[in-house]
């Protein structure tokens, strides 16, 4: 499908005028860098203790489990952070216990803790490879009826990673 350019151009004098915000202010399309970069680095009013707990109340998040393999540990922060940037909060087990708290805690106590705490979450979210632990947690999920969402880790990606 053509289209003639001639007929598309707007001539300057034809231009719409840009709207101004205030007779004293320059134009809103023609801002300076100096504003742009005043605009992005302004403070920001961080919320009252009380207004966030009201926003808490008022519009809690969900709490996202996190069942991945210890073979990809060393993405436990990549796998929460992803999860907040979605707008959720991450329960990270190996967050939380730090890889059966350095084993100063026998395994079943923290299996325990882990399950308690995948009952309580609102999702759980599969990374990586299935190993044995995280099959265990799937099946609890679903007895559980939580929704589940999977996201792969290539083995490849993996391995590249690990050698750093």
């Amino acid at each position: 499908m053509s289209r003639d350019p001639e007929r598309d151009a707007v001539e300057p004098e034809k231009a719409p005028p840009v709207p101004r915000t205030a007779p004293d202010e320059p134009p809103a399309a023609g801002k300076s860098a100096e504003a742009i970069l005043a605009s992005i680095f302004a403070p920001v009013a961080e919320a009252s203790p009380l207004e966030q707990l009201e926003q808490t109340i008022r519009h809690p998040k969900k709490l996202i489990y996190i069942a991945m393999s210890n073979r990809n540990f060393y993405w436990r922060m990549h796998v929460s952070k992803l999860v907040l940037d979605e707008g959720y909060v991450p329960i990270n087990p190996f967050m939380l216990f730090d890889y059966y708290l350095l084993h100063t805690v026998p395994k079943q106590l923290v299996r325990e803790a882990i399950n308690n705490l995948l009952s309580r979450c609102d999702e759980v979210w599969v990374f990586g490879t299935m190993s044995l632990g995280v099959k265990v947690q799937l099946g609890i999920a679903k007895r559980l009826k939580k929704p589940l969402r999977v996201y792969r880790i290539s083995e490849k990606l993996a391995q590249e990673e690990g050698r750093d």
